[in-house]
């Protein structure tokens, strides 16, 4: 976690944050709507959101709501074009999804993962796009796989009374292993990360048993190591 630089702009995190939550919205917002989830002046965030629309990157309805604009999907395109992240990853993820198990790649942002693969098992490679947006961080393989490279302090304060004793001894374990393994809902998900220092992380997920995991640790492993070194 980033610490607050001594002149931050806040009219720039105001803004981004109006934005993110225009675009995690499935449908068009008001202004209002906006403030009271974000606890900011209605005022304020009218003014952020026709800035906004001014800039391209959301655009006013005929209801007087605001969407995402082309400038977000330009930015987007562009973000993910110059990264590589998920054009070198198709070929490694289309092989893992093959065996028939969940296979995701993602980033962790705050206290949340974003899924930007995910596709359910044996599905084209491309349907896997888009997904799922954002889960909590902490019932996530690839969460925990990425939460155990911050230091303790950033985890204090991204989950404060969550952040105890036991999540830690589970994150150091992480750490050791160099492996993330998740039970949620009965189901078994293993995560790696991609990176030094990591910036991403894949998993394969569904596995009802532990029983024959260790091939799939090794198919994940050489993944993000080829996914890391590719060009």
């Amino acid at each position: 976690m980033n610490k607050i630089p001594s002149q931050i702009v806040y009219g720039l995190v105001d803004g981004l944050a109006v934005l993110q939550e225009m675009a995690m919205s499935p449908e068009p917002v008001s202004g209002l709507a906006v403030a009271r989830k974000l606890e900011l002046s209605p005022i304020r965030v009218n003014r952020l959101l026709k800035t906004l629309a001014y800039l391209g990157l959301a655009y006013r309805t005929s209801s007087r709501r605001y969407a995402v604009g082309s400038g977000m999907h330009v930015i987007a395109a562009q973000s993910m074009a110059a990264s590589g992240l998920l054009s070198n990853s198709f070929i490694h993820l289309d092989r893992l999804a093959k065996h028939g198990y969940l296979v995701a790649l993602g980033v962790l942002w705050k206290d949340k993962v974003c899924y930007l693969y995910y596709n359910s098992g044996g599905m084209p490679v491309e349907s896997g796009l888009g997904g799922m947006t954002l889960y909590p961080a902490l019932e996530s393989s690839i969460g925990m796989s990425l939460l155990a490279e911050l230091p303790e302090e950033d985890v204090n304060a991204l989950f404060h009374e969550q952040a105890d004793a036991e999540l830690f001894r589970k994150l150091d374990e992480i750490r050791k292993k160099k492996l993330a393994m998740v039970k949620h809902k009965n189901q078994l998900s293993l995560a790696v990360n991609i990176g030094k220092p990591a910036y991403a992380a894949i998993a394969i997920s569904g596995f009802k048993t532990f029983e024959g995991l260790g091939k799939f640790i090794k198919l994940l492993r050489e993944a993000a190591k080829a996914i890391e070194n590719a060009k």
